[in-house]
């Protein structure tokens, strides 16, 4: 593992784990002071110094174009979900978006029955991509980085989640729009988001579900998970929704130091990041992720339980979301 990103992990400490219905998050919390030299997108759009455009009037799928107008860096988070113009799209990767620069940044559609304008800019939506879903574009985003050194993910292969993701939870959407998945189940959504609160000292959580590890996500401030923190919990409450089961062996929080450790030991590729600083990215035995280390730091760093083979993430799908077995639960 990249040096600062290895230290940056065994310096945090786990706090108490808490659970709602089959979600636990167990928060990560480091005693590091400070303030952000950077923006979120989020506050950057809100003070219109920022804009996300298609990269021309025709349109790039895999490709948006960021103007960032301020004097402050702008922070874009993998799975950051981006709706209007032609298309919803996902974003592939962490950009730190440098100063007074254009950039054109990799992303991947998560609406694949629109191809015309809405909007000419783009804005980001309440949400990042489910969590089981960022982990398989990150196992493609490492695949393709060894392969061509791009960040693209498989577009076909992402379409397909979002297909089975509606036929599973039962959404219509005239468009095969991931956001329409959140829309249908906003009150169920808003009583995990409710159930989940950040501590002061807390810089990430680590999420489990069904007492089986996720993922975790870890920021360099608290004042930046803070802001980031609801997208997560929406993030990973859809994937509880999806794969829900009412009896599991709760998540231990010695699992969560060794998932943790084992990101911390996993081999690492380095390769020049979308705007300031490195992207590394990394794969070991049950994990796979992403770090943005930039400014003498890791900005962000993104890591996911990952299976080989015919990976249990589909025969999870396949067994706990039959249309039968949902309505005969009645949960939501």
């Amino acid at each position: 593992m990249h040096v600062l990103a290895a230290q940056r992990l065994q310096s945090l400490k786990l706090g108490e784990a808490v659970t709602f219905k089959n979600l636990t998050m167990f928060p990560l919390l480091d005693g590091v002071q400070g303030d952000p030299d950077y923006l979120t997108l989020d506050d950057a759009l809100q003070q219109g110094l920022v804009s996300v455009t298609e990269v021309h009037e025709g349109g790039i799928v895999n490709n948006l174009k960021v103007t960032n107008r301020s004097g402050f860096a702008v922070l874009i988070v993998d799975g950051e979900e981006l709706v209007g113009a032609k298309q919803n799209r996902v974003v592939n990767l962490t950009i730190l978006v440098p100063a007074q620069q254009t950039v054109v940044i990799p992303v991947t559609c998560v609406e694949q029955g629109r191809w015309h304008h809405v909007s000419h800019e783009f804005y980001t939506s309440r949400q990042a991509m489910p969590a089981t879903m960022r982990a398989r574009k990150s196992e493609q985003v490492f695949a393709r980085r060894m392969m061509a050194g791009d960040a693209y993910a498989d577009q076909s292969a992402l379409w397909d989640e979002v297909a089975m993701r509606q036929i599973a939870l039962e959404v219509e959407s005239p468009t095969g729009a991931m956001t329409d998945i959140y829309d249908r189940y906003e009150h169920t959504l808003s009583d995990y988001e409710q159930a989940f609160q950040p501590l002061e000292a807390q810089v990430g959580a680590l999420f489990a579900i069904n007492g089986r590890i996720v993922g975790l996500d870890l920021f360099d401030f608290a004042q930046t998970f803070r802001r980031f923190f609801p997208k997560l919990v929406r993030s990973n409450a859809l994937d509880a929704i999806t794969f829900f089961q009412p009896e599991f062996t709760p998540l231990t929080a010695d699992g969560a130091h060794q998932f943790i450790e084992r990101v911390a030991r996993a081999d690492s590729q380095v390769f020049p990041a979308v705007g300031e600083g490195e992207d590394v990215r990394f794969r070991a035995a049950g994990v796979v992720g992403s770090a943005l280390v930039a400014r003498e730091r890791v900005v962000h760093l993104c890591a996911f339980a990952h299976h080989s083979g015919e990976d249990d993430h589909h025969e999870l799908f396949t067994s706990l979301i039959r249309p039968s077995e949902r309505r005969r639960r009645h949960w939501w």
